[in-house]
């Protein structure tokens, strides 16, 4: 009786130690799901004008031709599309966007208008050609939903995503440190269509961030905020005098800013 007593103890340590050993194998292995790629295709675009346009556009392997919004990104006068930072664009990625990041005419390897690089500031017939050209492959994809696309554009960039939002579609805008002299020259907007009586309709969703000390920059913003745009619109600033993408490396938080405007406006 005392051996088979013996017995019944020893078997039932042996099972507990079993089942402990499961679960620890289970703990030290956790379920290992498959790392998703991302993909980076470099493209290019012909714009109404004959300038080719190079682009890269990013997307999850696996989503191709899943139907997504897309963000795209606008660099600065002076810039390329190398001046955006790939954890930010990784974010994006994984709040399911698919991105886009171009070189403006005259920038980085897209080609060149024959005109003075100034005149991509004050000429409608120059950058937003650009942008149309952009837009016009965008909204011919199976896997961008053409209904929910968002810019984000730093100086010159910002103004030409104000353009798209009012003229081409865009749905929602993020603009840092865009000026005033680019908005009307792109838009054809100015101080006296509001001293006269004509009536236009206001335009909503886009965000403005700008430094405080960024030169005149912030006071053109809020002549723009006020006179042009409705809500939900928003205007942040930094008490900084840093500009576009020097703003943004200063304050990384602004990335976060833009995505929660996204998800909020898109």
């Amino acid at each position: 009786m005392k051996n088979l007593f013996y017995t019944v103890i020893i078997a039932s340590v042996l099972i507990i130690t079993g089942c402990n050993k499961n679960i620890q194998n289970d703990v030290q292995k956790p379920e290992q799901k498959p790392k998703v790629e991302v993909k980076k295709d470099k493209l290019d675009f012909l714009t109404e004008d004959n300038i080719k346009l190079v682009a890269d556009y990013y997307y999850y392997s696996d989503n191709k031709d899943k139907k997504q919004p897309l963000i795209i990104l606008i660099h600065q006068f002076r810039s390329s599309r190398e001046q955006w930072d790939k954890s930010f664009i990784d974010t994006l990625l994984s709040k399911n966007y698919k991105v886009l990041a171009y070189d403006i005419r005259n920038h980085g390897e897209s080609g060149k208008a024959s005109v003075d690089q100034m005149e991509l500031l004050t000429s409608r017939e120059q950058a937003p050609k650009d942008v149309d050209a952009v837009l016009n492959w965008a909204y011919m994809q199976k896997g961008i939903d053409s209904g929910k696309v968002g810019i984000v554009g730093t100086s010159i960039g910002g103004s030409l995503g104000i353009y798209a939002k009012m003229f081409k579609g865009v749905s929602s805008v993020v603009a840092v440190s865009a000026g005033k002299e680019t908005f009307q020259a792109f838009t054809g907007y100015d101080d006296r269509m509001m001293s006269s009586s004509r009536m236009f309709a206001r335009t909503k969703n886009i965000m403005f961030i700008c430094g405080s000390s960024d030169g005149s920059y912030l006071e053109e913003e809020k002549n723009i905020y006020d006179s042009y745009l409705t809500e939900p619109r928003e205007i942040i600033k930094f008490e900084n005098d840093k500009h576009g993408k020097d703003l943004i490396v200063q304050y990384p938080e602004i990335l976060k800013l833009i995505t929660n405007w996204f998800s909020k406006t898109l």
